[in-house]
């Protein structure tokens, strides 16, 4: 295991590359891991690659050099910087660690953590608590002066892992049942209709239940999400960045596998997996068209123009509200990558507006807390879009859960981890306006 975790961590300093994809593919070389071996490396790494910044200054203040980043680490200097993982964060004694590697000095590697709290600079401090890099600290810190470190904090913990019942095979309440009886407990969401917490750790991919499409994995963010988007179920929807179709198969789901559902992406190979996802879910109004990342829509969807009921514009973002699940993002993104975002957020949603019929619905969404990919991108939309008009959130969702969940203005749904336990989203409803 020791050595799993090590070479895992050597590719992860490496480049950055997807902590899931990595563990996926250590595991299937690993077979001889047990299932609770798997959940301990799985554990260890991602809150090494969310401490990373932490790690390396603390044993940078105790005299180890940093490699240079980008470059692999030898199989001894990430040995070392497990080993104050474990001290650091888990509790693992310095003598212990000592007893590993006696050349570090472990009580200068504690005191140099620990101080952290006197750095006079309040940037550095805050990045250096939160394992963040300073740009992203910089943003936290400007938007969110009243809140920054808690929000900070909670995106450094491990996310819930929450399914959605599909509705097409069962209810939340059976779907509980039959989780129970696969040794699974749960307890349902507090804000989605059709979600449920699994307390039991589980390969969840394994269990029958999943097997048989009576769940999805989602986070109940991404659930609310769709319920928002409050699809009738004989009209025409559209998923207008589906990618592997999470909120495809909620949208369908929600209609009774009735009407017309098309999700879009650039990418076959997403709608490819869309496709096994709906056959095993039992989703059959739906159909699916690759499109091109810029230019006109294919004519095939340039016909529906004035016709979808409701369009579902959920933008490639910076991701930084769901950093629970991918916190080797906060690494891997630069600051010149975020500021280009909201013009192709934009450009994706004024191509897919004149889908939307009078009366009908554009859903604008974004897994970022970060308010110029979310508010400014609106403010745009409706500057370029005229004959839209905002829903309060209220009149989709109700009254108690907007009052809980939507911005002060009641025009947009924003959860938050700290708050409400769920990815930090954001996710408004604009109307086209029928004429006079």
């Amino acid at each position: 295991m020791r050595d799993t975790l090590v070479n895992l961590w050597r590719d992860c300093r490496e480049d950055w590359s997807f902590v899931t994809s990595r563990l996926a593919q250590a595991f299937r070389e690993a077979r001889q891991l047990h299932s609770r071996e798997r959940r301990e490396v799985a554990e260890t790494l991602y809150g090494m690659v969310r401490r990373a910044r932490a790690l390396d200054f603390a044993l940078a203040g105790a005299g180890v050099e940093t490699p240079p980043e980008g470059t692999r680490r030898s199989a001894s200097r990430a040995y070392v910087d497990l080993l104050a993982y474990r001290v650091l964060y888990e509790g693992m004694a310095a003598r212990a660690a000592a007893s590993e590697r006696p050349d570090v000095p472990w009580d200068r590697v504690e005191a140099a953590l620990a101080s952290v709290s006197e750095e006079p600079d309040a940037l550095t401090r805050f990045g250096l608590e939160h394992s963040f890099p300073d740009w992203i600290a910089t943003r936290l810190l400007a938007e969110r002066p009243d809140d920054a470190g808690a929000l900070a904090a909670s995106l450094n913990e491990r996310a819930p892992l929450t399914v959605r019942a599909n509705r097409l095979k069962n209810t939340r309440e059976q779907l509980a049942t039959r989780l129970r009886l696969e040794g699974v407990e749960t307890e349902p969401t507090r804000f989605s209709s059709d979600g449920l917490h699994l307390l039991t750790r589980v390969n969840v991919f394994g269990l029958g239940a999943f097997r048989d499409g009576l769940f999805e994995v989602q986070d109940e963010a991404s659930q609310l999400a769709a319920e928002l988007v409050a699809p009738a179920k004989r009209g025409l929807v559209v998923d207008a960045c589906a990618g592997a179709g999470g909120k495809t198969l909620a949208l369908g789901a929600l209609m009774a596998s009735k009407g017309r559902l098309l999700a879009m992406d650039v990418s076959p190979k997403k709608l490819d997996e869309l496709g096994r996802r709906a056959r095993r879910a039992g989703l059959s109004n739906h159909r699916w068209e690759v499109v091109d990342a810029e230019g006109p829509l294919p004519p095939s969807v340039a016909r529906l123009r004035g016709k979808a009921d409701r369009v579902l514009v959920d933008a490639p973002c910076s991701g930084v509200g769901s950093m629970r699940r991918n916190p080797e993002a906060r690494w891997r993104m630069a600051p010149e990558f975020i500021d280009a975002l909201p013009a192709t957020q934009l450009a994706i949603a004024l191509r897919a507006a004149p889908l939307v019929a009078p009366g009908g619905r554009l859903i604008y969404a974004t897994c970022t807390v970060f308010e110029a990919e979310n508010e400014a991108v609106v403010r745009r939309i409706l500057e370029a879009e005229p004959d839209f008009e905002r829903v309060p959130v209220k009149e989709i969702l109700g009254k108690a859960r907007a009052e809980e969940l939507a911005t002060r203005d009641g025009f947009a749904l924003a959860p938050l981890p700290h708050l409400h336990g769920m990815d930090g989203f954001y996710a408004t409803v604009l109307r086209r306006r029928k004429p006079a």
